[in-house]
Order: structure tokens, then sequence, then C-alpha cells
């Protein structure tokens, strides 16, 4: 699947998944079906017991650990240490690329740049029972982030910016991506938007099952980085304009 190069690939995707496997069969067709085959691809399983770890093995990732685990950001901690690649992208069970060039446009739109990005985000496509919405994150600047959102099925990140910056912090249940983003966004990355969908994202996970206890541990990463009246007035005044261009006829997420 991957190319079988000394050289580390330029992408590691990173799947991790528990009782999935209804779930991964999309995410993985997704992903053999890139046009791009410079990746490598890094399975943590939680231990699964529905035959996700005998069904993952006859696919044959480059990696894959199955082993208990503390949630989601564990694992994804777990994956990071294994993977090779000098970007990261976390296609989660459920989670699929939009189509089969989005590694390829990637590839050239880091490639293109003066200067390679240290993070690349685009678009992602909600799905689930309530149909389909694009959010869009073209809206979205260093400054910003802390007032909005960046889903992680959107965006390419260095590897090295793990080192330089920590993994995610397992005290955190559903926005542990949010504040690593953060954390990044507040530093001199180099940071590049691509105009396209990167993937689709299943709107059925905790974040979305726990609506309530998830925005307000996002309040309280929000905490962190500014005061509750400085965030609380961006995050209003944010909303309100993403309003006023819908209203528009603006495309918005």
């Amino acid at each position: 699947m991957s190319m079988q190069t000394t050289a580390p690939p330029r992408f590691s995707i990173i799947t991790v998944c528990f009782n999935a496997l209804a779930a991964l069969p999309d995410t993985v067709d997704s992903l053999r079906r890139q046009s791009c085959s410079d990746y490598e691809w890094v399975v943590v399983d939680g231990a699964s017991t529905d035959g996700s770890t005998a069904w993952l093995r006859a696919c044959a990732p480059d990696v894959l650990i199955s082993e208990p685990d503390r949630g989601i950001y564990d694992a994804m901690n777990k994956a990071v240490g294994l993977a090779r690649g000098q970007y990261l992208f976390f296609l989660n069970a459920g989670d699929r690329f939009a189509d089969p060039h989005v590694l390829g446009d990637v590839t050239a739109a880091l490639e293109g740049a003066a200067k390679p990005a240290d993070c690349l985000y685009g678009d992602v496509v909600y799905f689930g029972a309530r149909g389909e919405r694009r959010k869009r994150f073209h809206w979205l600047s260093r400054r910003r982030l802390v007032f909005g959102d960046l889903c992680h099925q959107s965006a390419f990140v260095r590897r090295s910016l793990f080192k330089q910056f920590g993994d995610f912090d397992l005290s955190l249940r559903f926005n542990a991506d949010f504040d690593w983003f953060l954390r990044i966004f507040g530093a001199q990355t180099r940071l590049q938007y691509l105009h396209r969908d990167i993937a689709h994202f299943h709107d059925a996970g905790a974040h979305v099952l726990a609506h309530q206890s998830s925005q307000a541990e996002r309040d309280r990463v929000r905490a962190r980085y500014l005061p509750r009246p400085v965030w609380l007035a961006g995050h209003w005044a944010l909303r309100l304009e993403l309003k006023l261009r819908r209203w528009l006829g603006q495309e918005v997420g």
C-alpha cells in the first residue's frame, strides 16, 4: 500500500479505532483509492472484540498494534510515536477522504509554496443522520482559532510539531486536538489553507453525542489562552460575522 523505500514517506495516515468493524471498510477504501501513494498507514486499535483486529491485519497496514488504551487521544499519541512520515493525518474509523486526489493535491500545494507549511488545512464535510453539511475554514487565522475551532480531519501537520509542542493532553476528553492546534497556532508555525474538501467526517462521535460536555470543556480550553471576557466576545463576534456572510450568500463554515 505504501511506497517501499528507506526514506520516510511524505504522509503517515493514522487510523485509530475500537470495535468499529462496520465503519472501517469505507475508511480504508478511501485511502486505497488515493492517486498518491507516498504514504504509510499506521493503525492503533484499542483491543477490539468485534473482529476489527483480524480484518485490519488482513488489510496489511504498515504498522498495526492492538492493545487497551485510555481513549482516542491516548491511541492518537501512540500512533504519533509509531509514525515515520513528514506529515501526519488522522483518518479515524468512519472518516474518509473526500475524493481520490486529496493526497495528490495536498502534495502539490506543499511543493508549490515558497516555504512548505507546518500545518496545511482545508474543509470538511460532516455527514450522518442530519445529512451532509460542509464546514469551511477559510476564515481561520492564527488569532481567530481560539474563537472558533478546527476539525483535525481537515489538517495535515508536520510530525516534528509533536516533538516541539508535545502530545495531546489526556486530561481532555473531547478537545485535546483543539488544545493542540491552539498551541501550534500560537507559535511561529507556517500555516496554509487549501480551498478544497479534505475529508468526510461522521458526526456521531463523542463530541457530538455529548455536545454540552464537549462545549463546556472547549470553553475551559479557551480559558487557558485568553481571559473569559475576551474569548467570549470574540467567539460571538465570529458567529455573528459568519451568519452575516451566509445571509449575504457567501459560502462559509
